[in-house]
């Protein structure tokens, strides 16, 4: 079974104003030295009574269970769903009694905004159901947050401040809730804003993306969606693409893009682009909304034929001595 869990406190940031709790099971990470006391901002009193609840083999093994069920990808479940449901009575009795009280968690839920639970690492959901090392937890107040306190179901804790330092430590699961996002069923696609008249006749599409940014250290892979505007100023949206995240497994691209193939494609546009007929398509990222006033704007491109197409912003920060664009998009022109 796995013991020795840590809930991470976020140090805060001008742009974060939500949260993003994770509990992480870790092999052999360094504890903190002694407990710390009860935190007094909501996030972060969650993190910690959630890290302390995790610490029970059943509680471990009903959250296990509703994640491998969920029907969303990276298995994400609602926080607050989960714990007013029958799957999640353990936990939330546990929080309850961690809390010395049901009022004083409903009082921490309300609080607190809708929030997505689930382990960001595509690793971590595969193997934290095996682990028999440490578990941490974490809440973060926005997913791009470069610096988290994790705290131990002891109370203990210890700062991160990269994804480098999570695999280091060897994490088997980190468990995440942030501000709730647009979910995409497992092996399915969901659409952003419902088109009536989009349909297979449609002639500009969108058939593969080279995906340069992550979620943040803490949060898991992109869900990218683009915004299709005409001469006319008429604007369409697509549906959402689920990508994988810069630096996943797998991935030999350069700047070790994350890659997907689209399949269905994602049609943007219902007539061919061309030069009389320039679309302009700005790529978004669909965020929890609540942290940074909405989703991720990554940049505009113009198409007017069939290629591929750099979106205006770059990275931050030069990957492997070079700044990419923040995505990249491959367009068929019927």
């Amino acid at each position: 079974m796995m013991k020795n869990f840590i809930s991470i406190d976020v140090t805060h940031f001008p742009k974060i104003v939500a949260c993003l709790l994770i509990a992480v099971t870790i092999v052999g990470c360094d504890r903190g030295t002694s407990p710390d006391p009860l935190p007094e901002s909501p996030n972060n009193k969650m993190a910690y009574v959630l890290a302390a609840a995790l610490d029970n083999p059943e509680v471990r093994e009903t959250v296990h269970s509703a994640m491998d069920a969920s029907p969303h990808r990276e298995h994400k479940l609602v926080f607050q769903e989960f714990i007013e449901s029958s799957e999640g009575t353990k936990l939330r009795e546990e929080l309850t009694s961690q809390l010395e009280g049901e009022k004083k968690l409903d009082e921490l839920l309300d609080k607190l905004p809708r929030m997505d639970f689930y382990l960001p690492y595509e690793t971590h959901r595969e193997t934290w159901e095996h682990a028999n090392g440490n578990i941490m937890a974490i809440c973060i107040l926005d997913v791009d947050a470069k610096k988290a306190k994790a705290y131990h179901p002891d109370g203990s804790s210890q700062m991160l401040t990269s994804k480098e330092e999570v695999h280091a430590s060897e994490v088997a699961a980190l468990f995440t809730l942030h501000p709730a996002e647009k979910k995409i069923l497992r092996g399915d696609s969901e659409v952003k804003t419902p088109i009536a008249t989009q349909s297979d006749r449609w002639k500009t599409r969108v058939y593969r993306i080279y995906n340069w940014t992550t979620d943040g250290y803490f949060g898991g892979d992109c869900e990218i969606y683009f915004k299709t505007s005409d001469s006319d100023g008429n604007s369409r949206s697509s549906k959402i693409v689920h990508v994988p995240r810069r630096g996943g497994s797998g991935t030999n691209l350069p700047g070790h893009a994350g890659n997907k193939l689209v399949s269905p494609a994602v049609w943007i546009y219902p007539d061919a682009a061309s030069e009389s007929n320039e679309l302009t398509v700005t790529t978004m990222e669909a965020d929890g909304g609540f942290g940074n006033g909405g989703d991720d704007n990554y940049g505009t491109f113009t198409v007017t034929k069939s290629g591929k197409y750099d979106t205006s912003k770059k990275t931050e920060q030069p990957l492997e001595g070079s700044l990419y664009p923040k995505a990249r998009v491959f367009v068929n022109v019927k």
